[in-house]
């Protein structure tokens, strides 16, 4: 699906939006398109509509904090689907979620005990700490602090790089 980054009157980044929520805004007057040029390249075409990539709103927005949800996807984008034992990168298909203190001896499920591990890896480690398997973590688990940025790690390198003139400028 495409997607539009959403600017505040500030020209800020503030989310990322479907297109189909991008038209609404705009049809409604809450929105503009935020590049000056309507060249093709800064629109997206569904059917015979074209949609600016980036739309700004038209009016003072506070933007609430919003909190990172806790969640097998997000834990493998922080870790980047690489088994923080072995360091191989693998398809989410091919990861599993390990509790670096065994949820067998209570260790909770929160952002900094849990990581991304292949099944290789998590079942050599087992019910063990990883100080007790003799594996090395390669980075220690830790819980995303800013929600845009994190989100942006979602989408692919060309879309990130049309959008990064309004990144520098926030």
């Amino acid at each position: 699906m495409q997607k539009v980054l959403l600017l505040d009157k500030d020209n800020k980044p503030i989310n990322i939006c479907s297109w189909k929520r991008a038209l609404v805004l705009i049809m409604k007057g809450k929105a503009t398109n935020a590049r000056l040029l309507n060249d093709i390249e800064n629109m997206i075409k569904i059917d015979n509509i074209l949609i600016p990539r980036v739309i700004k709103l038209t009016y003072k927005l506070a933007v609430p904090y919003k909190e990172l949800p806790f969640c097998r996807e997000n834990i493998l984008v922080r870790d980047e689907f690489v088994c923080q034992y072995c360091g191989k990168k693998f398809p989410p298909d091919k990861l599993t979620l390990d509790h670096v203190f065994p949820k067998s001896r209570l260790g909770p499920d929160i952002w900094e005990n849990i990581v991304a591990c292949c099944e290789e890896c998590n079942q050599k480690k087992a019910d063990r700490t990883p100080k007790e398997a003799k594996m090395k973590l390669l980075r220690r688990p830790y819980r995303p602090k800013d929600y845009f940025s994190f989100e942006l790690k979602k989408y692919p390198y060309e879309i990130i790089k049309f959008w990064s003139e309004f990144f520098e400028a926030s």
